[in-house]
């Protein structure tokens, strides 16, 4: 299918995470061999008109595909605030870029302007903010999802057809790390990893992306006959003591019958580059490379009946994001929706969103204990 009907994209906040996303609407469709949407970046909220302009001006120069640029940002919109881009009867859908206790109140607005949203992780600070955005939503008939774009890669898929294929027998544990040293201590205060009042620690910034590895094998595992959650076994914060933020936070997820995942966030370590994710099974693993946001590469290591020896057998299969950093994928999902006249995606359900929230909420009401 081919189209030319633009999704109209109303971008809020311009910070880094906002010119990725930006940055990948603008990539030829065709390039990661999607025929049958099209994106616009319509309209850009700040909080000043001249912040706007220069987000604006920057896609421009740092556009990554040629021959696009007149069709699909040229007649952008800079406004200086954000209920200019929730009211402009041009914009089809917003994508929320705000700091995190932003979310709840940012995406309601652009709900009750009657717009699609698509809103960065953490949906929200918990589940009582994020369950009425699904009532508003459901009331307005309009879609909402939350942008965990990793769901949406093709890396993903192919992990998954692996897991879920029983090819490596049944799945014994998940490992899944986010780890960066940020130095914290080098930081100011206002910074947003470190802030209470801007969502600050690892948990609530790097805590989706362990998560989507555990919700994608083990929650959507087809033992999981009926989808029920996991049980949160235990969990464990080590508290910067500046702010009072998570430095780290590691919790354990038990699904009945399907398998555990650990899964941890640090912001004052690295971790490895090789075994980002790592998943035991009854006859093999399999071991993801790279970042845990958009690793390139898995292994599937067949072990023999006596456990790992030196005579394993590895294969190793290279998945790379053809074009952009990859959050053009998960825009390709909002468009088929939208298109559709779906308010909710199958791939990233609102009950989903809801169990990793409800993980953070309980989580961060432990804190260090």
């Amino acid at each position: 299918m081919v189209t030319s009907r633009r999704l109209r994209w109303g971008i809020i906040a311009t910070g880094n995470i906002s010119v990725k996303f930006a940055k990948d609407l603008l990539v030829d469709p065709s390039t990661r061999g999607a025929f049958d949407v099209a994106h616009r970046v319509a309209a850009v909220g700040s909080r000043s008109v001249r912040s706007a302009q220069r987000f604006i001006d920057r896609l421009k120069t740092e556009r990554q595909t040629s021959g696009v640029l007149e069709s699909e940002i040229e007649q952008c919109k800079a406004y200086g605030s954000y209920d200019e881009v929730y009211d402009d009867p041009e914009v089809d859908v917003i994508y929320i870029g705000t700091p995190h206790p932003l979310h709840h109140s940012n995406a309601k607005r652009a709900l009750e302007a009657g717009k699609a949203v698509l809103c960065e992780k953490p949906f929200t600070m918990s589940v009582g903010e994020l369950d009425e955005l699904i009532r508003i939503a459901k009331e307005k008939k309009v879609f909402l999802m939350e942008a965990v774009w990793t769901r949406f890669l093709p890396i993903m898929f192919r992990v998954q057809e692996v897991i879920h294929s029983g090819k490596l027998g049944k799945v014994k544990r998940l490992f899944a790390d986010f780890s960066i040293d940020f130095n914290p201590d080098d930081w100011p205060y206002s910074w947003r990893m470190i802030d209470p009042a801007l969502g600050g620690g690892s948990l609530l910034d790097m805590g989706p992306y362990p998560a989507v590895w555990a919700m994608m094998l083990l929650h959507r595992h087809p033992f999981n006959t009926n989808g029920k959650p996991p049980s949160l076994v235990f969990s464990h914060q080590t508290i910067y003591k500046r702010s009072g933020v998570d430095a780290n936070s590691r919790w354990l997820l038990n699904w009945d019958g399907v398998g555990q995942a650990m899964c941890v966030t640090d912001m004052t370590a690295h971790g490895t580059h090789y075994g980002c994710v790592i998943v035991t099974c009854e006859k093999g693993d399999l071991i993801l490379d790279g970042s845990i946001a958009r690793p390139s590469t898995f292994h599937i290591i067949t072990r023999g009946k006596d456990g790992p020896t030196a005579d394993d057998e590895k294969e190793t299969f290279n998945v790379p994001v053809p074009a952009g950093v990859g959050m053009c994928y998960e825009a390709d999902e909002v468009y088929r929706c939208i298109r559709d006249g779906k308010i909710e995606s199958e791939r990233m359900p609102w009950e989903e969103s809801r169990i990793v929230q409800g993980w953070f909420d309980e989580i961060r009401a432990a804190g260090s204990g």
